[in-house]
């Protein structure tokens, strides 16, 4: 799935392929190079890759260590070129491919500026003249003569935007480098991305925390195995993203399990599969006990998926199943799209008993006024064994992770809120 922005593109990647060589030893290479013969066996960091990025657009680049992001980074930067395909690259980037990239250790913070400038093409005057906002956006005034290499990786990360971003660049690539900041400082650098953009920049960002990535992106790819396998909206690009890893992490799971039953003469008998559900998308639990409907319905009882702020809402979730366990949790969580969690129900919350389970039953919640803010919402019930406090693979019975989803939609004016909490007002004029 290739999705092409509407916006003027200004990145585009157009059927680009990269293949390295890979040698058992180095004195392979020689023997290549002399004889002529293969010494090597080829690998593809991507295959036929395409898509385009238009001006303003904040898009977020996921994968797995190894998928080939990083090779993709490269060409778009021009530090690596194409096997094959073309990139054509439309504007002046900035890039940060890691922390402290290009900065020598033994040089001090206030060197570092001064070499990350030139290094984006800055002359020593201009660097001069924005020295100041870049130690006072990276909140590192009294540590700019110690030495790079004394950094925390925090204080790398924000050094190493602060300057990337001091250029106003039309094009800014930033590869895992805020991973290291804390929350305020990522918030800052989110305020900072947003006002580039406004300008008109586009930001490309690549990150493992799909957190942070539903947060600032407007957009999102996903690539596997050198192959750009989803491209769309964060929310959901993100969901079916972890939906993988937690399929593998199940699978190495399994394995690891059938590997100590394995020990036993009668492991065949007692190996059980912990995980029916897991090939199931979005899907996954023992299946002991099964959530079989779930619905929203609106004050008369009928399906929606749009609702007003303030109307009342009833959440209906109807299970069968045959478990003996006596303490059972039934949790509906609310997450909005930008993944921030926007509400919990539990039914432990509200002194209701769950399990044993023996047939089919039903769970209603009723909501007399919905509190949310304008915007796209994705629900993920699940049911699970409350034992330790602590859930594991093997206590989730069956979770369905965001695969409903509903809009709340503003009567009033449509400010960008999380809550849309009533109020009482009162007017008293000066006489």
């Amino acid at each position: 799935m290739t999705k092409t922005s509407t916006r003027l593109p200004v990145i585009t990647v157009d059927g680009v392929s990269k293949r390295y060589r890979l040698y058992s030893r180095p004195i392979d290479r020689i023997i290549e190079f002399v004889t002529g013969r293969a010494r090597h066996q080829p690998y593809w960091g991507l295959r036929d890759v395409s898509f385009s990025i238009g001006s303003g657009e904040i898009v977020g680049i996921v994968g797995r260590n190894g998928a080939g992001k990083s090779t993709l980074l490269r060409l778009l930067t021009g530090i690596s070129t194409p096997t094959s395909g073309e990139i054509t690259i439309r504007a002046r980037m900035s890039a940060i491919l890691e922390l402290g990239s290009g900065f020598h250790p033994e040089l001090s913070g206030r060197e570092t500026v001064y070499l990350g400038g030139a290094v984006l093409g800055m002359s020593t005057a201009d660097v001069e003249a924005r020295y100041d906002g870049i130690v006072d956006f990276a909140e590192l005034g009294p540590y700019m003569d110690m030495p790079f290499k004394t950094y925390s990786l925090g204080m790398q990360a924000r050094l190493s935007f602060s300057v990337a971003s001091c250029i106003d660049p039309e094009i800014m690539i930033i590869d895992e480098a805020l991973g290291a900041g804390d929350g305020a400082f990522i918030a800052k650098c989110f305020e900072r991305i947003r006002q580039i953009c406004a300008g008109g920049a586009t930001v490309v960002f690549v990150s493992h925390n799909t957190y942070l990535v539903q947060r600032l992106c407007q957009r999102a790819l996903w690539i596997d195995q050198g192959r750009l396998v989803a491209d769309g909206d964060p929310a959901t690009v993100c969901r079916d993203y972890e939906s993988l890893l937690r399929s593998i992490s199940q699978d190495e799971a399994m394995a690891r399990n059938r590997a100590a039953m394995s020990r036993f003469e009668d492991a065949d008998s007692k190996a059980v599969d912990l995980a029916p559900l897991s090939r199931i998308s979005h899907r996954w639990g023992t299946g002991e006990v099964r959530i079989t409907a779930f619905n929203l319905l609106d004050a008369e009882q009928k399906p929606l998926t749009t609702i007003f702020g303030g109307d009342s809402l009833t959440i209906r979730l109807d299970y069968d199943g045959n478990c003996d366990e006596h303490n059972l949790a039934v949790v509906v969580t609310i997450v909005r799209e930008d993944g921030v969690v926007a509400a919990t129900f539990d039914n432990r919350d509200a002194d209701i008993k769950f399990g044993p389970v023996k047939g089919s039953g039903k769970f209603v919640i009723e909501l007399n006024r919905v509190l949310l803010g304008p915007g796209r919402y994705l629900i993920s019930p699940h049911i699970y064994r409350d034992v330790h406090g602590v859930v594991a693979n093997e206590d989730v019975l069956d979770y369905h992770d965001r695969i409903y989803e509903f809009t709340v939609a503003a009567k009033g004016r449509g400010y960008a809120v999380m809550v849309d909490h009533p109020a009482r007002w009162v007017h008293t004029p000066e006489v």
